[in-house]
């Protein structure tokens, strides 16, 4: 056995020897793997009219703040699509697939107005990539966003915010915004078949799940890349600086930042509107899991009502469902959209008194439920406004303030109204979202702030033989487009509806302040 040993070792050593020499060579000689994604130089005809920064640098996305990990453009064959995702995680694609971020960059309403503007500059088309930044990701980090197209679409590149676009993230700057957003989507994807993410499930979760980007995406701090926008000359008429969203700012400064409740813990929320009554009630355990709808604002875009105006305004179906099985999910958003609506705000009544002829109260707007200001976002199209109706105590009507006319849908133009203005150079109101003209935003009324409230005072004349009890009738009205958007840019005459978001009636005179 010994001599067995003696005589076999010397070859066995030897041959493991040439196998290490051998796999050491191949490893030096073989040719280095390409670097994963597109080189700007091999995007022809790409367009760059806003120059290096102040370093030198090359910024292909630039007005956007989106990046990609490793700086080159993204292979559009390989952005993987939602629909795709859904073969495993189809749970999470249907409470995606309805959502604002899944038709981020398909809807009618922020498709035209992204035409309307390119038209507006010379540059206009590159000037989007400022908007499709955060609305469509793919396209911009494809190259697509260009006069000339010549990179091939990609389903996923329609799919506005999909899955990889959230789920490759590695820093956001929510200070900066305008899209400021690293993703990873060249480098931080796995390229598994579909049998090999069944044969090695850790390492594709290990690819879309990793520690820095589950941490990321889990914060505000991701969701003020694009919440957070501030129009500058690259792409406005702004010489400084313009604010025109801040909504990422108003939950930093709130009572929500402070306690630990992020942005993902109400809009994220399975039950967003019961989330938010929880914290209210001063509960603020995280919710059970978290959903892939979003829940937002935007009730238009699940007014089923509206029919095939609302197909129209979707601008479609998204990939990967049905009619009949989007209409079910658009429906079920719609509810959960308006009952977190209506979990926002209230009304009360304050400092109320007769006299020298004359009715005098003041309405409470209350900032109840939402993290943020009340409206946020970019309000030159959402906004908010009170109306007020006094009767006598025949029921005459002898007061009214903020009437919606609805065959015109036109707001009462003396009406107490929430919204941001969009000037142009000569100071005059832009009403449909012109951004590349803007020179300047003010504000008819700000937002009210989380947890605060705004007092609205009203002096009414009282008629000649109007008697008391006066009932007071106030409702408070929320609009996600002005009739002027509709016309100018829509080119249709469909009424925005409003919607309300709180109501009360009262009895004046009355205490030093009443609820309804």
């Amino acid at each position: 056995m010994k001599y067995q040993f003696r005589t076999h070792l010397p070859p066995v050593v030897l041959g493991a020897f040439l196998a290490l020499v051998f796999i050491l060579g191949a490893g030096v000689l073989a040719p280095a793997a390409p670097e994963p994604g597109v080189a700007l130089a091999d995007v022809p005809f790409y367009r760059l009219p806003f120059g290096p920064d102040a370093a030198g640098r090359e910024r292909p996305f630039w007005p956007s703040r989106l990046q990609t990990e490793n700086g080159r453009f993204a292979d559009p064959a390989s952005i993987q699509s939602a629909s795709r995702c859904a073969t495993c995680h189809r749970r999470e694609f249907e409470e995606w697939a309805p959502s604002l971020h899944a038709i981020a960059d398909r809807d009618t309403v922020y498709e035209r107005a992204v035409r309307v503007n390119e038209a507006l500059h010379r540059d206009g088309v590159e000037k989007t990539r400022f908007c499709e930044g955060c609305h469509a990701p793919g396209e911009v980090l494809a190259g697509r966003t260009n006069r000339f197209k010549s990179v091939m679409p990609s389903k996923a590149g329609r799919e506005g915010i999909t899955c990889v676009m959230c789920h490759t993230a590695t820093h956001a700057d929510p200070v900066e915004g305008n899209g400021a957003l690293t993703l990873a989507v060249n480098t931080g994807v796995d390229r598994l078949s579909d049998p090999m993410i069944l044969a090695a499930p850790r390492d594709h979760a290990r690819a879309f799940g990793a520690a820095g980007t589950n941490a990321l995406i889990a914060s505000s701090d991701f969701c003020g890349g694009c919440h957070t926008e501030t129009y500058d000359a690259s792409m406005s008429k702004a010489e400084i600086p313009q604010h025109v969203q801040t909504t990422f700012a108003e939950w930093q400064a709130s009572w929500y930042a402070r306690n630990g409740v992020n942005c993902q813990d109400c809009h994220m929320a399975p039950d967003p509107a019961a989330y938010v009554r929880q914290v209210r009630a001063g509960n603020l355990a995280k919710p059970e899991r978290y959903a892939h709808n979003f829940t937002g604002s935007n009730y238009l875009m699940f007014d089923t009502g509206l029919g095939s105006n609302l197909t129209f305004l979707r601008g479609g179906i998204p990939p990967g469902l049905t009619e009949a099985k989007n209409t079910e999910l658009i429906a079920r958003q719609g509810e959960a959209t308006r009952a977190l609506l209506r979990s926002a705000a209230g009304l009360a009544l304050r400092d109320t008194a007769v006299a020298g002829g004359r009715l005098r109260f003041a309405v409470v707007v209350q900032n109840l439920g939402a993290g943020h200001n009340l409206p946020t976002g970019v309000i030159d199209q959402k906004y908010m406004w009170l109306e007020v109706a006094v009767l006598d105590a025949s029921g005459t009507e002898i007061y009214h303030s903020g009437a919606f006319d609805a065959e015109r849908g036109e707001v009462d133009p003396d009406a107490v109204i929430w919204r941001e203005d969009f000037v142009d150079s000569d100071g005059k109101r832009i009403p449909d979202h012109r951004t590349f003209i803007t020179a300047a935003i003010t504000h008819v009324r700000k937002g009210v702030p989380p947890r605060g409230e705004d007092v609205v005072a009203y002096e009414a004349p009282l008629p000649s033989g109007a008697t008391g009890p006066f009932t007071l009738q106030a409702r408070l009205w929320y609009r996600v487009a002005t009739q002027e958007f509709a016309y100018n840019t829509l080119k249709t005459d469909l009424i925005i509806p409003p919607f309300e978001l709180a109501s009360g009636q009262f009895t004046l005179p009355a205490g030093k302040e009443a609820n309804p």
